[in-house]
């Protein structure tokens, strides 16, 4: 008879052929190290990809030893708690108060949800929940650990990796093609199985010192009723009851969901970044929508966060977060509300915003179902409770003009049923109403990311009828199989999609500089249209670039 509570799941064989995984997460952030050496195979592998050891871009012994901006894989919880001290953030500077940081609380809620992979890139250690005495400005500080100027930098900027180069014009941005420039999110150039970018400090760096929540006011005590005691248990403990902090979670203002949206568009543009094959556009940035809680946002944007997102001229010029300008895009997915897990309980109000445990219930639906079939549904197996509860009014609640039929149209809602916690929708954060499904954008990722790998192998060949056939073969099978798993609609793989890669699709510019350009087009077995992909292969890059257009 199984154990009540434990899941024992063996993974699945990797597929033959073109790769086709998109259950792979890549957290980045801050959380401290484990007064622990570097294990022998972990030290191996970060020698073979050229962060340790004597390669052009190897990070120095005392960052492999503090596993400073590099990327580790791990593939369960207890390897990650045996290398990262999630639990040692400070609450406040100076105390001896230990609680879970956030990017702790999304690992455990990704492995805890059915994820079984994850890249970490760890960027330092968090900054305490309330620093004292608070600096003059709070957020600047915060918001210097995102990039960094070298006239400017943190006050610990040798113990750190800046979370987005370049942003803002702080530092050096990244390039696709040098590794030495690949610090914290811009890892995702080197690491090509991850299918979601996760980035869980966020909401953190952008809400001002922490409020302290008021104790609630103690009940009457029951009347006394003397009874005889019953015979003590030898060596019975009472359990350790851990409560939350007396922090409130960080809250954002009008002025933080501005740089917010403004960090999410640089991680869009990230990984969007024209360079040849150098995209990352096959990733899904998966999110935690922040809570709102300043005098200055609606008081009924907690209840319906779409009230914020869709205000008119927030991020200025006459638009609104929802934009395609700004992260109205379908490679973001945002998960809301924040959660309650088995180790939130000690954070500032006891949740932490529910990005990992999206990944994880989003890897999960891949390993089992297939990446292009919706998560919604799903029950969420560590969820314990929701900040703020949900109610159905405020579900059903849309906006105009085709921006929202309701809340879930464009949020990952998690929401309470009698038996427990389920993802009650899938959504990405698209404008297009054909492309706000999941299912769809990570269909489309899918294909990307296999086009990538035949990029890779095909790169040094010469490009010629002999070049366009082993293109368009290895692209048939590999829709084909997605057909027969039922990703694609119509009765035959030549409804399903088409193929194309000869002179139809290259100009001579493009046969000139030995530029082969495929074009698929195929239809998602959901209700949208037909979607067309251009896939480009160049001297330029390492696979196949790719554009979409619905």
């Amino acid at each position: 008879m199984p154990l009540p509570g434990v899941f024992i799941r063996t993974a699945p064989p990797p597929p033959g052929g073109l790769p086709s995984r998109a259950d792979v997460a890549l957290f980045v952030g801050f959380v401290g190290r484990r007064a622990s050496a570097v294990p022998a195979a972990l030290r191996t592998d970060l020698e073979r990809g050229g962060w340790a050891g004597s390669g052009a871009f190897a990070r120095s012994p005392a960052a492999v030893d503090a596993l400073l901006d590099v990327p580790v894989v791990v593939e369960s919880w207890d390897a990650f708690d045996a290398l990262f001290a999630w639990d040692a953030r400070l609450v406040t500077t100076g105390s001896a108060a230990r609680t879970s940081c956030p990017l702790g609380a999304a690992v455990h809620a990704f492995f805890a949800e059915g994820g079984i992979r994850a890249w970490i890139v760890r960027c330092g250690d968090p900054l305490p929940v309330s620093i004292e005495p608070p600096p003059l400005d709070v957020l600047a500080l915060k918001r210097r650990l995102i990039a960094w100027a070298a006239a400017a930098p943190p006050p610990d900027a040798d113990a750190r990796a800046p979370l987005i180069p370049g942003f803002g014009g702080a530092g050096v941005p990244s390039d696709p093609g040098d590794p030495a420039t690949w610090h914290g999110a811009a890892h995702l150039f080197g690491i090509d199985d991850v299918a979601m970018l996760v980035l869980p400090d966020l909401p953190d760096l952008f809400a001002g010192a922490p409020e302290v929540i008021a104790e609630p006011s103690a009940p009457p005590p029951p009347a006394e009723d003397f009874k005889p005691c019953a015979p003590a248990l030898p060596s019975a403990e009472p359990e350790e009851r851990r409560r939350p902090s007396a922090l409130a979670a960080p809250r954002l203002d009008r002025t933080g969901y501005r740089e917010w949206a403004r960090v999410i568009a640089a991680l869009l543009e990230l990984m969007r970044r024209p360079r040849g094959s150098g995209h990352r556009r096959d990733v899904t940035l998966v999110a935690a929508l922040p809570l709102p809680g300043h005098a200055d946002v609606p008081v009924r944007a907690l209840a319906w966060p779409l009230s914020i997102l869709a205000e008119r001229d927030l991020p200025g010029s006459g638009q609104s977060l929802l934009d395609e300008a700004q992260i109205g895009s379908p490679a973001l997915q945002l998960a809301w509300p924040w959660i309650e897990t088995a180790v939130t309980r000690t954070m500032p109000e006891g949740v932490s915003g529910g990005d990992g445990a999206l990944a994880g219930v989003l890897a999960r639906n891949a390993l089992a179902r297939g990446a292009f079939r919706s998560a919604a549904g799903l029950v969420l197996t560590a969820v314990t409770r929701t900040a703020p509860a949900l109610a159905r009014g405020d579900i059903e609640r849309g906006l105009p003009d085709g921006r929202a039929d309701w809340l879930g149209d464009r949020l990952c809602l998690v929401a309470r049923r009698p038996d427990g916690f389920i993802l009650a929708s899938d959504a990405t954060m698209a404008v297009d109403r054909a492309r706000r499904t999941g299912g769809v954008a990570r269909l489309i990722g899918i294909v990307m990311r296999a086009a990538r790998w035949l990029g890779q192998g095909l790169l040094f060949d010469a490009s010629g009828p002999v070049l366009w056939t082993r293109v368009r073969r290895e692209l048939d099978g590999f829709l084909t199989g997605l057909w027969r798993l039922g990703a694609l609609d119509g009765a035959s793989p030549d409804q399903a999609f088409t193929v194309r890669c000869d002179t139809s699709t290259m100009s001579q510019a493009d046969l000139d500089a030995g530029r082969v350009v495929a074009t698929i087009e195929l239809a998602p077995a959901q209700p949208v249209e037909r979607i067309t992909v251009t896939l480009a292969l160049s001297d330029g890059g390492d696979g196949l670039e790719a554009q979409e257009a619905a």
